[in-house]
């Protein structure tokens, strides 16, 4: 039996209602938050050790991960877009779930803590991941 069947060809993935922010918004982001994040850490740091050190964690990895994004305002582009937004959930998940095991009391602290965890959870699920490299598209297909 012959394959008379044309070749399949790569079809975009279909955009989301919840696609606003284009990639070069949210590297924009990322770079704007920065600052604010170790801003926050420095607040905290004089009455809460804690929320200080885990609003300190999510600046120096949302840093780092920054840092290696094939943004379009790359630093050192190891990992794609799409990478840094499933990243971005697992870490926005993880320090929300730390900063709720912080004590009650300072609240404030906490609170900060909280909203820096939510912010990437947000901000990652808002994303357009939807326009693909080439190569993130190419891996796509092989493993379908």
């Amino acid at each position: 039996m012959r394959n008379d069947l044309p070749p399949v060809k790569s079809v975009p993935a279909p955009r989301r209602v919840l696609d606003l922010v284009s990639p070069r918004a949210h590297a924009i982001i990322d770079r704007l938050c920065l600052p604010v994040l170790l801003g926050c850490a420095v607040w905290a740091a004089r009455r809460s050790k804690p929320a200080a050190a885990i609003i300190l964690a999510h600046a120096v990895g949302e840093g780092a991960v920054g840092c290696i994004t094939d943004f379009p305002t790359n630093i050192w582009p190891l990992i794609s877009f799409r990478a840094h937004v499933r990243i971005g959930q697992v870490g926005g998940t993880t320090l929300l779930a730390l900063s709720y095991l912080l004590p009650p009391e300072p609240r404030a602290e906490r609170n900060v803590a909280i909203f820096w965890g939510l912010v990437p959870i947000v901000l990652n699920g808002i994303s357009d991941i939807s326009g693909l490299p080439a190569k993130d598209a190419e891996l796509t297909t092989r493993q379908a």
